[in-house]
């Protein structure tokens, strides 16, 4: 014959300790998924596919999750390294649209036709 568990006597509402972990447990589950994300994206930035994106994105992801401020370092450091790559390209995109081919007068189509006509 199996015997029973006693029964469990009913819970006491959640103490101000429980409520915080709770909560802390909320903010370290962010913090794990904002870690995994930004460690991603600096494997990914390295420009490397194996072993060195591998360690970047590890060490980033260590370095968020074991101190608050190297959090905002790191996200930081890679948001400005993103802002800067695209203010480059807007820069690169206008220089080449302001440059013009100045080297030679353009030639018209009926300039052209004549010219063949007299060499032929």
């Amino acid at each position: 014959m199996k015997k029973t568990p006693a029964p469990t006597p009913p819970k006491a509402p959640l103490s101000a300790a429980e409520v915080k972990r709770r909560k802390a447990g909320l903010l370290r589950k962010a913090a794990r998924l904002g870690a995994t994300v930004v460690a991603t994206r600096v494997a990914a930035d390295t420009g490397k596919k194996g072993l060195i994106g591998l360690v970047a994105g590890a060490g980033a992801k260590r370095l968020i999750m074991r101190y608050p401020i190297g959090a905002m370092v790191v996200t930081g450091a890679y948001l400005a390294g993103k802002l800067y790559e695209a203010k480059r390209e807007a820069d690169r995109k206008m220089a080449t649209k302001l440059l013009t081919d100045a080297s030679a007068k353009p030639i018209l189509i009926d300039e052209a036709r004549a010219a063949r006509k007299k060499a032929s």
